[in-house]
């Protein structure tokens, strides 16, 4: 059976809490909460890691992370301790995990945790600011808050189209997970895109901890 790959979304912290968490009961289904009027049930933040715990005997540990808008835990037990083993206090990290809620407490439980530098924070601020402005501003946690309709239309358009592209290519690699992967010759051939966009999708995911490489052949992080 092929395995549901979720699209890990950018947000700030403070928008992911304060959105509304819904619960689904579908065997193959996962929870999600509603924001930026898309069904979001993991996500991708860089933030700074302001405390860290572990557990006397080692098979649970969590990180509280903060972007400067809000803060909110990272959860591991057992074997998924491994993945906080060398994260410290300070240090900036990118998190792609799912949204998870417990005793009215939403967290995050990772797939992928890298130390970043100072600068991916800075980036990730500022990509932020320019698409959903800054976390304080925000009125309507489905809305873009944009200034007038004609760049709003523009906007949209241009996240359709790069979503679209970015489920494509991590269907097509999925695809190709029983043959070791697939190259980026026989994706391009495959999907007839935009070669710039492809590159540029393909660049992205390898950064977020989605996608990475053997060789001359992409295969997904499970």
């Amino acid at each position: 059976m092929a395995i549901n790959r979720l699209t890990a979304y950018k947000t700030w912290i403070s928008d992911l809490l304060n959105s509304n968490y819904v619960e689904t009961h579908g065997e193959f289904e996962s929870n999600y909460v509603e924001l930026y009027n898309t069904q979001i049930s993991k996500v991708n933040i860089v933030a700074t890691v302001v405390n860290k715990m572990e557990s006397d005997d080692k098979n649970y540990a969590s990180i509280t992370l903060d972007d400067g808008s809000e803060e909110i835990r990272l959860k591991t037990w057992r074997e998924d301790t491994r993945l906080l083993r060398d994260i410290n206090v300070g240090e900036i990290i990118l998190v792609v995990g799912k949204v998870k809620k417990y005793n009215e407490e939403v967290y995050l439980i990772p797939n992928v945790v890298k130390k970043m530098n100072v600068d991916w924070e800075t980036a990730r601020k500022l990509e932020l600011i320019e698409t959903y402005g800054k976390p304080n501003e925000t009125q309507n946690l489905n809305a873009y808050p944009i200034s007038n309709k004609e760049e709003k239309i523009e906007v949209e358009e241009i996240k359709f189209t790069t979503s679209n592209l970015r489920n494509e290519i991590l269907s097509l690699i999925e695809a190709y997970e029983e043959k070791e992967g697939i190259s980026l010759e026989e994706v391009k051939e495959k999907l007839h895109a935009d070669i710039h966009g492809i590159n540029s999708v393909i660049e992205e995911l390898i950064k977020e901890g989605q996608v990475y490489t053997i060789g001359n052949k992409f295969r997904l992080l499970l």
